[in-house]
């Protein structure tokens, strides 16, 4: 399958409104692409930055920080939209840091040309509620899976996102899981052993 294919297909899950091939180009003409490294800052904390990011190749993290310390909220792959809504709805500066856990690259929307889309196109403004809609459901689910057992939320995530277990910093995976490091690599170290490795 080609890049562009895969793309258009992980995009259109994104959402439980249609997403065709004329809503596809159009997203895309409206649109910039952006290339991040690993470790650079896409969305950066204390920037205004009211634009809409759609990852199109990679895997990105968004963290906040607590007295220095990262809080990991969310991982996000191919297809996942992202921005600062603290920037967006606000006009204030970023609560919230995403940055690249590898070469990512990503569209990029600018704030008007979302509203423009949104006036001039229904399929656009039903397709982004969506995408907003699934995005509150996965939270509500990740509250409700993060309330389990520490082996069972590790068990879980490993399962249902094994390539993050290769991209991002175990630090960054605990955070998430909302567990300590050392706590993870025990967890971890039990599971290898039960399977013999």
């Amino acid at each position: 399958m080609k890049n562009e294919d895969k793309f258009f297909e992980v995009l259109r899950e994104e959402s439980d409104f249609p997403l065709n091939d004329s809503l596809f180009r159009y997203i895309v003409s409206h649109s910039s692409e952006v290339s991040a490294d690993k470790g650079d800052s896409i969305i950066k904390i204390g920037e205004c930055d009211p634009d809409f990011y759609i990852v199109k190749e990679g895997i990105v993290r968004g963290y906040i920080l607590d007295e220095g310390e990262e809080t990991n909220l969310y991982f996000g792959m191919e297809g996942t939209l992202l921005c600062s809504m603290a920037s967006y709805w606000d006009g204030k500066p970023s609560i919230i840091c995403v940055e690249a856990c590898s070469p990512t690259r990503l569209l990029r929307i600018e704030k008007n040309d979302i509203l423009s889309m949104m006036t001039e196109s229904h399929e656009f403004c039903r397709w982004v509620t969506g995408v907003f809609m699934k995005m509150s459901y996965f939270s509500e689910l990740k509250g409700k899976i993060m309330n389990g057992d520490a082996k069972w939320r590790y068990e879980w995530l490993e399962r249902c996102r094994p390539e993050l277990f290769e991209a991002v910093p175990l630090k960054a995976i605990a955070s998430y899981l909302r567990m300590s490091r050392v706590h993870v690599s025990r967890i971890r170290n039990q599971i290898l052993k039960r399977n013999g490795n």
